[in-house]
């Protein structure tokens, strides 16, 4: 029986109909988008730090790069002061290679 908090799983999970939207030609790698939100951690944890708005409450950050068409390619968590600069090369490393719509990776 497989552990669903296995991190290959949720990568799988992720691939696998990213790779079927790119076959289809409705995933758009033209263009992409990166942007990120900030949540209150009430119970704090390892991933979070000070807020920047709310008095430097416990927080953290969600980043996500998407396609053209808003499709999620990549997401990242990390503390809450965590500027959107400093986390696009992680976001961009961490698409997965695809299979381009005739078969070689296009990363």
């Amino acid at each position: 029986m497989r552990d669903w908090n296995d991190a290959s799983v949720w990568q799988r999970l992720h691939e696998v109909p990213l790779g079927k939207l790119r076959a289809a030609g409705q995933l758009d790698m033209s263009r992409a988008v990166i942007d990120g939100s900030h949540v209150r951690a009430l119970r704090g944890g390892p991933k979070t730090g000070p807020g920047p708005v709310d008095r430097r409450k416990r927080g953290s950050k969600h980043h996500v790069i998407t396609d053209a068409d808003s499709i999620p390619l990549a997401v990242s968590l990390t503390g809450g002061k965590r500027h959107d600069v400093t986390q696009l090369m992680p976001l961009v490393d961490k698409i997965p290679p695809l299979r381009a719509i005739r078969g070689r990776l296009r990363q």
